[in-house]
């Protein structure tokens, strides 16, 4: 039954079968895309827990979907995701998914079954067109272009607690309203090159390898690793994959039993027995108690291994030649300014790195996107030949030879 909030019809989908309906008849009506937003909770917990998707159709459709309460009265007996209806419509690549920074929302979507979603616009690229830079936040967006200042009052608010308030559903439904607008803001004003570069940064997002971490891997994502001997990353590994491991399987937050630092302090000075490690900075002591044990177990294995079997870093890209060194600085100079133009931190555009692989292969760019439209293209162009740098009025430009 259609429901009324600030003068919006929407449908709350609470049950199995109006979730089915609901899907069945998005595709029924072969709509070509809708806004998505959801809520989740993620305090005490490794995996986010979904609390609300909200969808917006082009003609202003409303529909909040509670998965909470679907889960909850769908029968216990089979297998079947009681959400599966939601899961295949949003892996339909004939219907294009809106969304204002996604990342974190596909997270949770993807999670549901590990399917990834499939057409998707992120209006937050969008907006680096639109002079907002490349992190711009939804209300700033919405007020710069529609000139909605939104409430924003329930950012923190509990949305697993039942029944949602009015003022929840108020904003729940202010994002995905304004998000249609705004996609169709972004359609109007953006040219063909800028949406088609886009395009490739929208599909960057679906990669599964984004959402979830092999734990054989999570030593990498620790800071600092450079700066440490192989036994100490050979340790730093195999604490980090048994943390990986145990956060998984027990659903908490990773670094509640060990944190990054803690980890590269034990790797730094091994500790050889349990209570050694209560000497460690930072430890706790709980921690201890109950891991202690099988954490002083893998410090051990590490030390007998052999030593052509500790882990290595990738390989750190080598020192520019003198005349790459040349070079490196026009292209510097020059992402400076496209920075500064399109109201960018200089390291969200390329990093000295970046540039320098673009140097080393001209033809083949290692930048995607809006970064290849405004950056890697007059590189490429002018490290080929096909133009040159002029310094006029205080700014370098490109001009064709």
């Amino acid at each position: 039954m259609p429901i009324d909030s600030k003068q919006r019809t929407y449908q709350y989908i609470d049950q199995p079968h109006k979730l089915a309906t609901l899907c069945h008849d998005l595709l029924c009506q072969e709509v070509e895309w809708f806004a998505i937003d959801t809520e989740f909770v993620r305090v005490d917990t490794y995996f986010p827990e979904l609390s609300l998707v909200q969808l917006a159709t082009e003609d202003k459709a409303f529909y909040l979907i509670d998965p909470l309460a679907i889960k909850e009265s769908a029968p216990t007996a089979g297998s079947t995701n009681p959400l599966q209806p939601l899961i295949d419509l949003l892996a339909n690549p004939a219907i294009c998914k809106v969304f204002h920074s996604a990342r974190q929302d596909i997270e949770v979507l993807f999670q549901l079954q590990n399917v990834m979603l499939q057409n998707i616009f992120d209006t937050q690229f969008a907006a680096l067109f639109l002079g907002y830079g490349d992190m711009a936040g939804f209300a700033r967006v919405i007020e710069g272009q529609l000139g909605i200042r939104l409430e924003k009052s329930q950012t923190r608010t509990n949305w697993h607690a039942r029944p949602l308030s009015l003022e929840q559903i108020d904003y729940a439904l202010d994002d995905v309203d304004y998000l249609v607008d705004l996609y169709q803001v972004c359609i109007e004003k953006l040219h063909l090159p800028q949406l088609n570069a886009l395009q490739e940064d929208n599909e960057s997002l679906l990669q599964a390898e984004l959402y979830c971490t092999e734990p054989q891997n999570a030593w990498l994502k620790l800071k600092g690793l450079n700066r440490l001997k192989p036994k100490q990353l050979a340790i730093v590994q195999q604490l980090a994959q048994w943390r990986e491991n145990y956060a998984i399987a027990n659903n908490l937050p990773k670094k509640w039993s060990l944190s990054d630092e803690v980890i590269l302090d034990i790797a730094k000075r091994p500790p050889q027995t349990v209570q050694a490690l209560y000497k460690v900075p930072n430890i706790k002591a709980s921690s201890v108690r109950e891991f202690g044990d099988c954490w002083i177990a893998l410090i051990d294995q590490v030390f007998a291994m052999p030593m052509d079997t500790y882990p290595q870093l990738p390989i750190a890209i080598t020192a520019p030649t003198p005349e790459e060194e040349s070079l490196l600085l026009i292209a510097q100079a020059i992402c400076q300014q496209k920075a500064r133009e399109y109201h960018l931190q200089i390291n969200h555009l390329a990093n000295k790195d970046d540039l320098l692989i673009l140097i080393r292969q001209p033809l083949q760019s290692n930048l995607i996107g809006w970064r290849q439209l405004i950056l890697g293209q007059p590189l490429q162009a002018w490290l080929k030949g096909n133009s040159a740098v002029q310094y006029t009025q205080g700014k370098l430009s490109f001009y064709s030879i």
